[in-house]
């Protein structure tokens, strides 16, 4: 959890000192546009990558805290995950930058993400122990803004497509960071993922209780 807490947080802080540096407008150029900036070089890269490792090892935190992750989900994770890497590692093609290849790889590695993590989050919900509302509401969030970046793709004088889209990734990665809380709280519950109480010692329950003898 730890690997994966500090992976999200490097993450977010590339990212947000990226947009105080860059000259881009957030409202109107998307994350990819942000490969090829005036200030920031490789600062994209690096904080998609960071949410990538610090995806994976939120999978593990959920395994290690003894939580059933279906093989629907390791996919999920996977493709999320992967999707992300690609994305960090092909920048997507410009008039100004033009490579063909590098930006048809962008472009569907970064479909393939953003689906990918609302299904991953309405996959999980049958085998958590906790916090099952909270992932189907931020999934539900997460389905609402891919629909919302979607529309701003295609329609840009509709909506401004660079802020739904940051918009639709802080949804994605609170998802990732609502499931590092639940590993973090099954761990401390214990291997059966709740407390529970032993009864007190009495004479009848503890073998070890002297006994009074016979009256």
């Amino acid at each position: 959890m730890s690997i994966a807490t500090a992976a999200l947080a490097w993450a977010a802080f590339t990212m947000t000192v990226l947009h105080l540096i860059s000259s881009h407008d957030p409202l109107t150029d998307t994350l990819s546009s942000y490969a090829f900036t005036d200030r920031g070089t490789g600062m994209l890269g690096a904080s998609i990558l960071a949410t990538a490792i610090g995806s994976l090892a939120t999978l593990a935190a959920l395994s290690a805290a003894g939580i059933a992750v279906s093989g629907t989900s390791r996919a999920l994770f996977g493709t999320w995950s992967l999707g992300l890497g690609a994305a960090a590692l092909f920048p997507a093609s410009y008039p100004e930058h033009p490579n063909p290849v590098s930006g048809e790889i962008h472009q569907y590695s970064c479909v393939i993400a953003f689906l990918s993590l609302p299904a991953l989050g309405f996959s999980l919900l049958d085998t958590l122990p906790s916090g099952r509302r909270a992932v189907r509401g931020i999934s539900a969030g997460a389905t609402l803004m891919l629909l919302l970046f979607g529309i701003g793709y295609a329609l840009p004088w509709l909506l401004p497509v660079g802020f739904v889209q940051r918009l639709a990734l802080i949804v994605d990665v609170a998802l990732i960071c609502s499931l590092i809380v639940i590993a973090r709280r099954n761990t401390s519950a214990g291997p059966g993922g709740i407390g529970v109480s032993r009864p007190s010692a009495s004479p009848d329950l503890d073998p070890s209780f002297p006994s009074a003898g016979p009256l």
